[in-house]
């Protein structure tokens, strides 16, 4: 267990941990004086006992979730190799605040199912990579020379000016006319 907290120490641990990170927002739900109220936040999150607590706090959440995604996990490998699976599918009704339905039923997954499962799994683990990530990283590589060609143009155009001379520039992608040579 860790060192005993203040009320107000307490509340601001436990109001950051609510609203999701906000040190100041939560110094002020916790009743710190609103006079240098951010700053006091800064201090306050900084504290060992603060920091000791609020990891007490969340270490059941995070096993929790790494519980859950253990699980999600071994259901997605069950479908990769075709084991048998459970599904559950349940019908509400809000209005009338009854269950319509709840289903259970066991199934083998389909070939497509499968591959779509490993495949999902394979990216999860970093084994197979993305192809639209490929080439969104060579329309980034060709965004980079376009602009570097660009830059040197301009270069070209600037110091032809200052020399007096002229340049000429081509713009016109090969292929294409202009009004002049229709």
């Amino acid at each position: 267990m860790t060192a005993k907290l203040s009320k107000r120490q307490k509340a601001f641990a436990d109001a950051y941990l609510i609203n999701g990170g906000n040190a100041t927002e939560a110094a002020k739900t916790a009743g710190y004086s609103p006079h240098n109220i951010g700053a006091n936040a800064a201090k306050t999150l900084k504290n060992p006992k603060i920091q000791a607590y609020m990891q007490e706090r969340l270490q059941p959440i995070e096993r929790e979730t790494n519980l859950e995604v253990d699980k999600a996990i071994a259901h997605l490998l069950a479908i990769g190799m075709g084991q048998e699976v459970e599904a559950h599918n349940s019908t509400y009704d809000n209005r009338a605040g009854e269950m319509l339905q709840d289903l259970t039923i066991t199934y083998v997954p389909s070939p497509k199912q499968q591959v779509e499962a490993l495949e999902l799994y394979l990216k999860y683990k970093g084994v197979l990579r993305n192809a639209s990530k490929e080439l969104e990283d060579a329309q980034a590589r060709k965004a980079a020379a376009e602009a570097d060609i660009a830059e040197a143009k301009a270069k070209d155009i600037k110091q032809a000016a200052e020399q007096g001379g002229a340049i000429i520039v081509d713009d016109i992608p090969d292929g294409q006319a202009t009004d002049d040579q229709n």
